[in-house]
C-alpha cells in the first residue's frame, strides 16, 4: 500500500489522503487465471460528512494504467468538499502559437498553439473553444480537425492542412 496526497488548485491549503494498493490474484477453479485488483481510497469524508467507497478497478493493465488511475481519483475528489475555493480571476494565456506573422504564411503551413493557464485556477474549459483559420477571403472552422493533447492547465493544439493535389497546367 501506498498513501499520497491531494489538494484541489483553487484550496492548495487543504490537503487529503488516499491510499492505493494493487493486488495480484490467482483465480482458483478457472485454471489459474491471474488478475490484477486496484483500490484507491481514502478516510476523507464525502460533501455530506459521511464515507467515501474506495475505488476497485479489475481491467487494469499496463497500457491503461495511469488513466486508470487519474479517473479513479477524479470521481473520488469529485465526493469531497474543497470550499472554501479561491475565485479563477486570472485567464488563460497563449504560451506559443506558429506561424506568428500572419501576412507571409504559406498555405501548406502547420498551426501550433499552446495554451496555458497559471495555478490557482479552475483549468482551462475547451468545451465551447472554436479555432477559426483566417484567409484574406474568408474564414474557416477547422475546430473538428484540430488534435489537442495536455491537461486542463496546459493544452498543445496542432493542425495540418488537408493534402492537396495540384495540377499544373503550361
Amino acid at each position: 500500500m501506498a498513501e499520497f496526497y491531494v489538494h484541489n488548485s483553487l484550496n492548495p491549503s487543504k490537503t487529503v489522503k488516499f491510499n492505493i494498493t494493487l493486488r495480484y490474484f490467482v483465480i482458483v477453479g478457472e485454471k489459474g487465471r491471474h488478475m490484477w485488483v486496484l483500490e484507491i481510497g481514502t478516510t476523507h469524508p464525502d460533501i455530506n460528512g459521511d464515507a467515501i467507497s474506495a475505488a476497485k478497478v479489475h481491467t487494469i493493465s499496463a497500457s491503461n494504467f495511469d488513466v486508470v488511475i487519474e479517473n479513479a481519483v477524479s470521481s473520488l475528489c469529485a465526493q469531497i468538499d474543497w470550499s472554501p475555493l479561491s475565485d479563477d480571476e486570472t485567464p488563460p494565456y497563449v504560451d506559443i502559437a506558429t506561424p506568428s506573422d500572419g501576412t507571409t504564411v504559406p498555405i501548406q503551413s502547420d498551426v501550433y498553439i499552446k495554451i496555458k493557464d497559471k495555478l490557482p485556477s479552475s483549468g482551462i474549459d475547451l468545451s465551447a473553444m472554436k479555432i477559426i483559420l483566417n484567409t484574406d477571403e474568408s474564414n474557416f472552422d477547422i475546430t473538428s480537425e484540430v488534435t489537442i493533447e495536455g491537461d486542463p492547465y496546459e493544452y498543445e493544439l496542432h493542425w495540418s492542412p488537408p493534402l492537396r493535389v495540384y495540377e499544373r497546367y503550361d
